[in-house]
């Protein structure tokens, strides 16, 4: 028996959350405004434009997916314009000036385009990083590089649409 009160407890603290969480202002980041649009409608009707090389292909196609994510593509009324650089520095050096680990950095700036007007509606930028081993075997370096590009991609595209998700939810105030 006090096993069913404390879960009966626990769900009434879950559902006061939910209340006083309405009643402070706090809004979702995807809810539906009052002219029927939403923030991830808005984003899945974005066209990610192509950014050069093999890490921005990955990107490219992170970006994608998670603009569309649940919704589909939707008619295109924006382009994202992505410009990518890729660096990586030595972050351990052993006292025989060897080099053991790197730090990967993705940065990109991007830009919101409105298609109809040509406008530049939202512009920002973002980071993704990542560390791999540097090991014996080149090709097991070449490989935890080329992952931890990925990994550095997949954290830069989620930046990206969070911060575009932010972009449209206070647009549509």
């Amino acid at each position: 028996m006090a096993r069913l009160t404390r879960r009966h407890a626990i769900a009434g603290l879950v559902g006061f959350g939910s209340v006083t969480m309405a009643g402070c202002g706090f809004k979702p980041l995807y809810e539906t405004s009052s002219s029927g649009e939403s923030a991830s409608l808005d984003m899945a009707s974005i066209r990610v434009d192509r950014i050069p090389d093999r890490i921005g292909q990955i990107l490219r196609n992170e970006l994608t997916d998670r603009l569309t994510a649940g919704v589909g593509p939707q008619t295109t009324r924006y382009v994202l314009e992505v410009d990518l650089k890729e660096s990586s520095a030595p972050t351990q050096i052993q006292t025989s000036d060897t080099i053991t680990r790197y730090n990967l950095r993705l940065s990109a700036s991007f830009r919101l385009i409105e298609i109809e007007t040509g406008k530049r509606v939202y512009q920002s930028s973002a980071r993704g990083v990542g560390s791999y081993d540097v090991v014996t075997s080149e090709y097991s370096t070449l490989v935890a590089e080329q992952e931890t590009a990925r990994a550095a991609a997949r954290e830069l595209s989620k930046t990206i649409a969070s911060l575009l998700a932010l972009y449209f939810s206070r647009d549509q105030g």
